[in-house]
């Protein structure tokens, strides 16, 4: 009987060792990476000429999944230079479904849920509610919140005391982030992917090193987030994701982006990495073009400012007119004669209305700059 008792209790010390190492080695990007490879191989189902020779063609349902595991792998790069006093996990699954935390990070400076969305190229704007991408609405916020409150209720009942997340939206090679909220009054935080180390450490700490350690302790845990968190082999997925980024031609991906409104069908196409300069070995590079909404606020900057030029002219036309008159009243009978005196007296009637054109004209053009000033 002692024996039969001691071997089931290393067999399930086995098992608790298994799950660790399966959680600790889940690499950055892996769920969206499965998702990519398996919409991607039903899609060469149907359509085998998808895949020809060393060439794939990606299907536009793969493209969001595709950019998704590009912008996980590149924070993931990042996040490995925080150094050994931080405990970093990615594609942390929760629950028994599909759900997952892209990146955890614990440290001095606290607990961190980050969520990576890559939108290469694309001007970002974060207000109180709402982060929009050239213009569009997200749920990025929303779904920011709820990863933190999952990780938060999670860790807290493992430890028994109230554990805070930080839920922070790492933003992969936009073209601008516009954070128009107070500095003191940010929930989730919004941050330029390629900022999030050297922001992650200015963060002050929350809880003391004691805690903190018993976080680490939860999180490495695999009952803490998933019911079998070992049951996919993580790495031989990463490996078909690498071949099929090799794999993807240039024109082919942009023949996949998505042509539609919204946030994925606006994000500019990432530059296709070569064999030597693979997504998890280099820093995203930023696209040249310029996007559609920077070309509109181009568009509007000049309209502002030709109604303010067309307002100045108005205004200096009227106060011309009504020096020229006081010359002309002033001048003598010969100069009344005179074209430009003629000219004159024939436009007073008209000057007050020229006040109120020239001072609506100015007033327009204050009014479109304040609401110029105030678009995203």
């Amino acid at each position: 009987m002692g024996d039969e008792t001691a071997g089931e209790h290393t067999d399930a010390q086995r098992v608790d060792f298994a799950g660790i190492s399966a959680l600790s080695s889940r690499a950055p990007g892996y769920a969206v990476a499965l998702k990519c490879l398996e919409v991607q191989a039903d899609a060469e189902r149907l359509d085998p000429t998808l895949s020809t020779g060393d060439q794939v063609r990606l299907h536009p349902d793969a493209w969001s999944w595709y950019q998704g595991a590009l912008g996980e792998i590149h924070v993931g790069k990042w996040l490995a230079t925080l150094g050994p006093g931080w405990f970093v996990r990615h594609s942390v699954p929760i629950g028994s479904g599909t759900k997952d935390v892209d990146h955890l990070v614990i440290g001095p400076g606290g607990v961190f849920a980050i969520n990576t969305k890559h939108h290469a190229g694309a001007s970002v704007w974060v207000g109180d509610y709402v982060l929009r991408v050239n213009g569009g609405n997200t749920s990025h916020l929303k779904a920011g919140r709820g990863d933190a409150a999952d990780v938060s209720r999670r860790l807290s009942a493992v430890v028994g005391f109230p554990v805070p997340v930080t839920p922070v939206i790492a933003v992969v090679n936009a073209s601008s982030i516009s954070d128009r909220r107070p500095g003191h009054n940010r929930p989730v935080q919004v941050v330029d992917a390629s900022r999030i180390v050297a922001w992650i450490r200015s963060q002050p700490a929350h809880l003391s090193p004691a805690k903190i350690e018993l976080v680490k302790l939860a999180a490495e845990e695999p009952g803490t987030w998933h019911v079998d968190p070992h049951a996919a082999d993580t790495f031989r997925v990463m490996q078909r994701f690498e071949r099929l980024v090799d794999r993807v031609s240039t024109a082919s991906a942009e023949r996949a982006r998505p042509r539609t409104a919204g946030a994925a069908g606006r994000a500019a196409r990432l530059p296709r990495p070569t064999r030597a300069s693979r997504p998890h070995l280099s820093r995203p590079r930023r696209p040249a073009s310029t996007s559609r909404s920077a070309r509109k606020g181009a568009t509007a900057e000049k309209n502002v400012a030709q109604i303010w030029l067309l307002g100045a002219l108005f205004f200096g036309a009227v106060i011309y007119g009504t020096h020229a008159a006081d010359r002309c009243s002033a001048a003598s009978a010969a100069t009344h004669t005179g074209v430009e005196c003629a000219v004159v007296e024939a436009l007073i009637p008209l000057y007050p209305v020229g006040w109120w054109i020239a001072g609506g004209t100015l007033l327009l053009a204050l009014i479109a700059t304040v609401v110029y000033a105030r678009r995203p």
